[in-house]
Parts: structure tokens; C-alpha cells; sequence
């Protein structure tokens, strides 16, 4: 007997809430009860992306045009027949997620605002998530979904959600005309996310916030209308990230987290953040008016003694740098080309990461007073087509100290033209990086490159795991790679020649590691990959082949 079935529905609804949100859906065929259950789930999800596909080649073909309306009006009358049942029966609505991207601003706003009237009137509800883009010519009548005149204007009905928590808006919404008409009150809003929304000016932002003290979680990102952000007053906040401004000035000593970024923007952005005495994590991304320095370097951590995380992307730097830190645990370095050379001194560094492309990488990257369980992550992809493979093995000789557990990832494009070690080459005979987890993406699909690139990185390297994702590889460079690995060291004459051994000579032992398929050994990866048609698009697969050297010089 089912006896779940028979649980009060809050318990069933508690059930529910904690499976994704699909597979909730499909309780409601296991039996009427749970259809019940389902029918009257306080958690609403409306995703209209998932019904209409739309591609901009297909915006003049009537009959595109004329299936994305009838899709979208199947859509539309979905969401309404839920809401005007919920109200009807005077169920609880909990979570409401809205997500169009095909909003049309003369035949939508009304029914999106009864949707809201229905949802702010809900004295359950605690997330409100909006995501409304504009469908542009899609339906065969065209507009400029840049104007903001075509934006959505939020309703005055959600300012009646007094119990909201979280409040999510994305897209082509204007709120604006709600903040300065109305005042703003969400005693218990702790989650605020606006993203692309247009507020107009820096006052609507500052009324806002002002009418939602308890925030613990802020996120600002290329608001519409808004070149400065300035916060303070928000004693329960602990996170935040603004994406796109001339000017931030935060005032808020309970933040622990910070993310800046400025990427999209060829003006300065001024900073200000001296009083976030806690701050823990700090993220800075492409923030040209700042000019990352040691003494920079110094003022930050006198500034935030805290600090444990830092993350500096495609920022303007020194090309020697000092960092220096007790607190530190977690360093990361992304695209800051004019980087030479590192120099860490952080005693409880956990992990490091450097990322970019291989014609930028730097001379030399030294962990001073740091544990030898530091995990050191390199990412390296083609630039231009170009990935110089000389420069990345002088990059982890230069390295110190040299039983630092180091991860390499290597992303190589088609057609990509490939600098090889002369000295590997000639067998010239040098001392060998230790590589814990060599990570590959190698598209390449002519035969001799791609024999010389696994030579040349065998030769350079003793990884001790390979990994790859089948679907980013191609199928002569996985093909050549098994063989590789699989050959019979008895067999091979072709180094007998030469002034060292080949480097399989090397190579003790292999064990295959897959997912989700499970494959045991070398021969069963081959018999797969034989068995996919010639213009194969690979299932998603992992293979991880951990490498037992017998010795490491």
C-alpha cells in the first residue's frame, strides 16, 4: 500500500519542492492523489523558451511567423488557465518563474499585468523571478526592442507581496515609474537581482533599496539608464556584484563578497570600497582605472585583513608581481596579459589558477612559504590559431618550487598552427614537469600534427591522468591518442637511433576511467570510437586515463 500518498499535502508538497522541477512534474501520472498533490504545488515555473524556438533567419517566413504565435498563445493561455485556478481555489502560490522571450509590447503587458495582480495578492508568495525579452520582428510585425518605451512596465500590483524573499527581474522591464510613484516596502526581501532592467537614475536605485532593508544578496548588472551605484544602509548584507558602471561607492562593513566587472564599458570606473573591512572574496574584472600593482597589491590587504579569496581578470598589471598574504587561500589570474612574472608568498594557499592564451603566458609563476599541496590550475587555448608549445614547457620549467601539484588544460582549434619543443624533438634529453591532470580538447584533424603534438606532450610531460570530453575531440586525435598508449614497447624499434628512450618506453601501466559509459580498458575505447559513423557527433563522454610512469626525471 502507498502510503506516502496518504501524507498531509504540505509534507507532499515539502517532497516535491525538493526534487527538480521536471521530474516533480512527472508525479503527477503516478496516481490521482498525486496529480492532486501536483496540481495545487505552491512552486509555479513558466518557461517559454523551452515551446518557442526562434532563429532570425526564419523572421520574414509567414509560416515561422504564423507557428510562433500559435506556440506562443498556447503558452500564454497555459499560464493563464494555472493562475485564474490557483485563485479560484484560493491555493498558495509560493514561487512564482516567468521566463518569455518573445514579449510583445502591444498585445502582452495586459495579460502579464493580471498575472501579476494575481501573484502580488497571493499572501504566500515569497520569490517573484520575471524574465521578459522582446520578440522583435518575430511575429511579423517589427519594433525596436531597444526603445524603452517598449519595455515592460512593472505594476504597482507587486509592490502587495509583502512577503516576498527573493525578487529576480531580467530583461526589458522598466521599474522606474513604479519607484517614483509608490513607495517601496519588502520588510522581508533578502535576494535582489536586476539585470538589463531600466531604472532611469541613481535616485530610483537609492528608493529601492532604501524600502528593502533585511538585503543579504545584491546583484546589479548593466542596468539601463543607471552609470553609478552607491550602497550603504543595508546592514545584512553579505554578498554582491555589479557588472557595468561608471562609478561604485559601497559603504557596507557586513560585506564578504564583491564581484566588479566592467568589460563591456571603454570608460574608467571609479571604486570605492574602503569601509568593507570584512570583505573575504574579492572578484575584479576588467576594470581599466585600476592598475594592479604591488603596491595596490599592499593596500589591499591592508585594507581588507580578512581576504581569503582574490580573482583578477583582464586586468591592466605589473608585469612582476608580489602577493603577499597570510589569510590567502585561493589566488586566480585570468587574462591579465602584461603579466611576466608571479611571485607567492601565502602560507595557507590552497589553490591557484592561472588562465589565457599560450603567445601570453608568463616567464615564470614562484609559490614562496606556501604548502606543497597547493593546487596549481593552468588553462591554455590557441590564440589566432597559434599554440606554442615551447613557451608552456619553459612556463612549468621556470616554475618553483617544482612539486607544486600542478593541472594543465589544453584547448587546441582546428587548423591551429603549432610551435613544437625543438630540444623534445632533437631528444634532447631535460628534466620533466610533474603534471598531475593533463586536460584535452584537441580538434586537429591532420594525422602528422596530431602525432606530433601527443609526442611532443609525452615527451615534455609526465601526466599522471589524462582527461577528455570525447565530444570536444576529434575522431583522428582520440584515434592516434589510444594507440599511443596502447603500443607494445617490445615492438618498437623507432628509437634505437636516438640519445633517449621514447617516452612510452616509459610507461608502465594504463587504467581507463569513463563516464557514464563505463569502459575498462584501451581496446574497449577503440572498439566505441570504430563504431561511430564517420561524420559522428560524439555522445557525451568522459575518459580519464590515469598513467603509471616507471620513472620520473
Amino acid at each position: 500500500m502507498d502510503k506516502i500518498s496518504d501524507l498531509p499535502k504540505i509534507i507532499l508538497h515539502d517532497i516535491l519542492s525538493r526534487l527538480p522541477y521536471e521530474d516533480a512534474a512527472r508525479t503527477s501520472v503516478l496516481s490521482k492523489a498525486w496529480h492532486e498533490t501536483w496540481s495545487s504545488f505552491p512552486i509555479l515555473v513558466f518557461d517559454g523558451s523551452q515551446g518557442v524556438l526562434m532563429d532570425w533567419k526564419d523572421r520574414k517566413d509567414p509560416l515561422k511567423i504564423q507557428e510562433n504565435r500559435r506556440k506562443a498563445n498556447s503558452f500564454l493561455k497555459s499560464v493563464d488557465r494555472t493562475l485564474v485556478r490557483f485563485h479560484h481555489h484560493g491555493f498558495a502560490i509560493k514561487e512564482f518563474n516567468l521566463s518569455m522571450m518573445f514579449f510583445h509590447p502591444r498585445f502582452m503587458p495586459h495579460r502579464v499585468d493580471r498575472w501579476m495582480k494575481i501573484v502580488g495578492e497571493s499572501s504566500s508568495i515569497q520569490v517573484l523571478k520575471l524574465e521578459l525579452e522582446l520578440a522583435d520582428c518575430f511575429f511579423g510585425c517589427e519594433f525596436d526592442s531597444h526603445a524603452v518605451d517598449n519595455y515592460y512596465y512593472l505594476p504597482p500590483d507587486v509592490l502587495k507581496a509583502k512577503s516576498l524573499t527573493e525578487l529576480v527581474l531580467l530583461g526589458r522591464i522598466r521599474a522606474d515609474k513604479l519607484i517614483v510613484n509608490h513607495r517601496i516596502r519588502f520588510p522581508m526581501l533578502r535576494i535582489l537581482s536586476l539585470f538589463e532592467v531600466y531604472l532611469g537614475h541613481e535616485q530610483a536605485l537609492e528608493d529601492l533599496i532604501s524600502g528593502c532593508p533585511m538585503i543579504e544578496h545584491l546583484i546589479l548588472e548593466h542596468c539601463v539608464g543607471l552609470e553609478n551605484v552607491k550602497i550603504h544602509d543595508l546592514p545584512k548584507l553579505k554578498s554582491a556584484k555589479f557588472y557595468g558602471f561608471r562609478e561604485i561607492h559601497v559603504d557596507v562593513p557586513s560585506l564578504e563578497y564583491l564581484h566588479l566587472r566592467n568589460d563591456e564599458l571603454e570608460f574608467p570606473c571609479d571604486i570605492s570600497i574602503d569601509k568593507c573591512r570584512n570583505l573575504k572574496v574579492f572578484f575584479l574584472g576588467a576594470a581599466r582605472s585600476v592598475f594592479v600593482s604591488n603596491q595596490w597589491l599592499r593596500e589591499l590587504f591592508d585594507k581588507f585583513p580578512f581576504l581569503e579569496r582574490l580573482e583578477l581578470s583582464g586586468c591592466v598589471t605589473s608585469e612582476s608581481l608580489m602577493i603577499s598574504s597570510s589569510r590567502l587561500k585561493v589566488l586566480s589570474f585570468e587574462a591579465c596579459v602584461e603579466l611576466k612574472e608571479a611571485r607567492i608568498d601565502a602560507p595557507n594557499l590552497e589553490s591557484c589558477r592561472y588562465s589565457g592564451q599560450s603567445s601570453h603566458m608568463p616567464a615564470a609563476m614562484s609559490f614562496v612559504n606556501c604548502s606543497n599541496q597547493v593546487d596549481f590550475d593552468v588553462v591554455f587555448a590557441t590564440e589566432f590559431r597559434i599554440m606554442d608549445l615551447k613557451r608552456l614547457r619553459a612556463f612549468f620549467q621556470n616554475m618553483a618550487p617544482r612539486n607544486v601539484m600542478v593541472s594543465l588544460y589544453l584547448g587546441i582549434m582546428r587548423g591551429s598552427s603549432i610551435v613544437f619543443n625543438e630540444d623534445v624533438l632533437q631528444n634532447v634529453q631535460v628534466p620533466l614537469p610533474r603534471i598531475k591532470q593533463l586536460r584535452l580538447s584537441v580538434a586537429e584533424e591532420t594525422e602528422e600534427l596530431c602525432v606530433l603534438l601527443i609526442n611532443d606532450l609525452f615527451w615534455s610531460f609526465r601526466p599522471a591522468i589524462i582527461s577528455l570530453n570525447v565530444r570536444l575531440c576529434s575522431r583522428i586525435f582520440l584515434k592516434l591518442l589510444l594507440e599511443k598508449l596502447r603500443c607494445n614497447k617490445e615492438e618498437e624499434r623507432c628509437c634505437s637511433s636516438s640519445q633517449m628512450k621514447c617516452w612510452w618506453h616509459d610507461l608502465k601501466d594504463v587504467k581507463v576511467r569513463s563516464s557514464p559509459k563505463k569502459y575498462e580498458n584501451l581496446r574497449d575505447c577503440e572498439a566505441f570510437l570504430d563504431s561511430l559513423p564517420i561524420n559522428f557527433s560524439s555522445p557525451t563522454l568522459h575518459l580519464n586515463f590515469e598513467l603509471e610512469w616507471d620513472s620520473l626525471q
